[in-house]
């Protein structure tokens, strides 16, 4: 398409499902799905493209990737463009018409994407996969959604599934699934009394259900172990430019080995984490010679006292706003107290004032009666003024009459007056 061509059918996709929020796609001759300046997501594009072409078993042109609530598409598409089979799937319409476009602008033939509920994905609805991608989606499900989805992504997933997500870092539930217990907190998505309608127009919330489940990290790592995955590490580097609560994890599919230098009974039978975050002190492992050497040995530290002093900073920063608040109520105090005597002030202004305005309203009553009666007297006075005026006036008509009368009478000639 020419640029012309792109930048109406941009616009049209935009007018029928709404702007682009959060992906920004160049889509060729200059011409991006927001503006040509970085947004956000693309930090994370290439985070997943460095960290997926250094560790995945195949090449990234060989890979079939899964990327599941894919939204716009970003991401699909950054790994469809260097040659990768990719299905995303994501349960909204309007991002999912944006998605499309975009891939059709780019002639990405290998690159689908599906409508669906993404705690739904199945092998036998999708296929296997080399790679799935759970990006921006976990901290938006529920319990046990969550476990759900673990599940199925392990089911169809040959290699590793990257987890990009926030986790709980305060802990306030307890989740049970299947007899294993999980901790975390739950997070508000949609108002309880909120319609199909309004959740599914808010983007960047889960798809319908009231509620997240942040995991605690360390439960977190059990639910994907628990899922079937046989190792999790977090990834440090390649690094993202992301929130204090969020990290991304490699959960990679593999096969557990009996250990043969140490081939004790029950050796490591539960290797699971603590579900929550728990460090052992160092008079509880084995090798008392170990801990005699601080030098030779890891430093394991209880964090309580870290927790306790973040605990305390956040009283002091809390008793610094408190303290803020008070002076600003010490401020305000002494404002209404001025309000106040302003308020006495006018008062007693109004009750000197009430027995003046009582005078000036008698005085206006007597004006007022003096008014009407001078009043009465000029109306009289003109009406004599008026009868007298008509009076004059006919009188002297018959004046003029009457000298107009003798003038005649003295122009005719004197054989013709009448004698009297």
């Amino acid at each position: 398409m020419t640029p012309d061509e792109l930048i109406r059918r941009r616009d049209d996709v935009a007018a029928e499902h709404g702007p682009w929020v959060g992906h920004n796609i160049h889509l060729g001759h200059g011409v991006y799905t927001i503006a040509e300046r970085v947004v956000g997501a693309e930090n994370t594009a290439k985070h997943l493209l460095d960290l997926i072409g250094a560790i995945a078993r195949k090449p990234v042109d060989r890979l079939r990737i899964l990327d599941l609530g894919c939204s716009e598409g970003l991401y699909a598409i950054e790994f469809g463009l260097h040659g990768a089979e990719v299905v995303g799937v994501e349960g909204r319409s309007a991002p999912l018409a944006r998605a499309r476009f975009a891939a059709e602008a780019l002639g990405l033939e290998r690159v689908r994407f599906e409508q669906g509920d993404a705690r739904e994905a199945t092998e036998a609805r999708y296929g296997r996969f080399d790679v799935i991608l759970n990006c921006g989606l976990l901290y938006h499900l529920d319990a046990p959604d969550i476990f759900r989805v673990f599940e199925n992504m392990a089911g169809m997933c040959d290699d590793l599934a990257i987890v990009e997500t926030h986790y709980a870092q305060a802990i306030a539930e307890r989740y049970e699934y299947k007899g294993e217990e999980y901790f975390g907190v739950s997070r508000r998505e949609h108002e309880d009394a909120a319609d199909a309608t309004v959740r599914a127009a808010r983007e960047w919330a889960s798809l319908d259900n009231a509620y997240s489940f942040w995991m605690a990290k360390p439960s977190l790592v059990n639910a994907l172990v628990r899922s079937g995955f046989a190792a999790v590490t977090e990834c440090l580097y390649p690094a993202i430019l992301s929130y204090g609560d969020r990290e991304t994890f490699i959960a990679r599919k593999g096969e557990a080995r009996p250990l043969k230098a140490v081939p004790l009974p029950g050796i490591f039978t539960d290797r699971f984490l603590p579900p929550v975050e728990t460090r052992r002190p160092l008079s509880d492992w084995v090798g008392q010679d170990h801990v005699d050497n601080p030098a030779t040995t890891p430093r394991y530290f209880d964090t309580t006292t870290r927790d306790l002093d973040v605990m305390r900073r956040r009283l002091d920063t809390m008793d610094g706003r408190f303290d803020a608040v008070d002076q600003r109520l010490d401020g305000l105090e002494g404002e209404v107290g001025a309000i106040e005597a302003r308020v006495t002030a006018i008062g007693q202004r109004l009750d000197e004032a009430v027995p003046q305005i009582g005078r000036l309203a008698g005085e206006t009553e007597r004006l007022a009666a003096y008014t009407e009666s001078l009043q009465g007297s000029m109306n009289d006075w003109l009406k004599g003024l008026w009868t007298a005026l008509n009076t004059a006036t006919a009188e002297l008509g018959r004046t003029r009459e009457e000298i107009e009368r003798v003038r005649i009478a003295q122009r005719r000639p004197w054989f013709m007056r009448r004698r009297s």
